[in-house]
């Protein structure tokens, strides 16, 4: 299988970064990769995209050697079956509310008796469509990432137990469904959310977890580096282009308008 891994490297003591695969356009995605980020992100959760798309997003990612990531659409153990089957080097399950939950998603990532996930290795992009199958679960065990997404009051309340749930390999912070779920919708700086928000890095990282999170308001790259995360994800595609379109546009309104008065002169 592909080496070295995500899981690998933070295991070596990296920080990574990476970003949001949002518009499911192979050509942004080659576009992003050839940016640099250590892994990409591909969003089922708020993307458009289907799993066959995820998989043209995951070619392009690959041709140009950023390992690709997916966030799954929910916890259901059959989502989750189908993306693990394309082959990520990391998975994302949004929303893990307690214990009983990321135990239910780590069953759903291992074949049985340890779990419950379909077996169909032979038809797997996964195991390169047959080719790699008796290295496969090995590679489950010990490169697959899996992250659970934190952003709840429930998960917050249940965050220990959360932790300790082996296969679990990262707690990554939602903070504004974190925000909403505390009655506190963007308000970053209340008390109630910082002490949720702390609460969360220290229990991942007492319990030997990966931590991780996007930046926010206060909370930029370095801050969250400095709090002990292994990995932030920033820009995605549709908002660094949005943040780029305005921009220029914003450029060459300015532009006619000192042409204009310098022509009045």
């Amino acid at each position: 299988m592909r080496s070295p891994s995500l899981k690998q490297k933070l295991k070596s003591g990296a920080r990574l970064n990476g970003c949001w695969i949002e518009t499911f356009n192979p050509i942004a995605a080659e576009i992003m990769a050839m940016s640099g980020y250590d892994t990409a992100m591909i969003d089922l959760e708020h993307g458009a995209g289907s799993v066959l798309d995820a998989v043209s997003m995951m070619q392009a990612l690959e041709s140009r050697d950023c390992p690709p990531m997916i966030r799954a659409t929910s916890a259901d153990c059959n989502t989750i079956k189908r993306i693990l089957d394309i082959g990520p080097m990391g998975m994302m399950v949004p929303n893990v509310r307690n214990a009983k939950e990321a135990h239910e998603v780590v069953s759903a990532c291992r074949y049985g008796p340890e779990g419950i996930r379909g077996a169909a290795p032979i038809l797997l992009r996964a195991t390169n469509y047959g080719k790699d199958i008796a290295h496969y679960q090995q590679w489950m065990e010990n490169d697959f990432l899996l992250i659970a997404q934190i952003e709840s009051k429930e998960a917050v309340d249940q965050i220990d137990d959360i932790a300790a749930i082996d296969g679990i390999d990262m707690l990554f912070i939602g903070p504004i469904d974190l925000s909403a779920s505390l009655g506190q919708l963007g308000q970053f700086k209340s008390k109630g959310f910082i002490e949720a928000f702390e609460k969360i890095e220290r229990a991942a990282l007492a319990a030997g977890k990966f931590l991780g999170a996007i930046p926010f308001a206060d909370w930029n790259a370095g801050r969250l580096y400095e709090n002990g995360h292994h990995l932030v994800l920033s820009g995605a595609d549709s908002i660094l282009l949005r943040e780029a379109a305005q921009q220029d546009v914003a450029d060459l309104n300015n532009a006619l308008i000192e042409a204009d008065r310098k022509n009045a002169h």
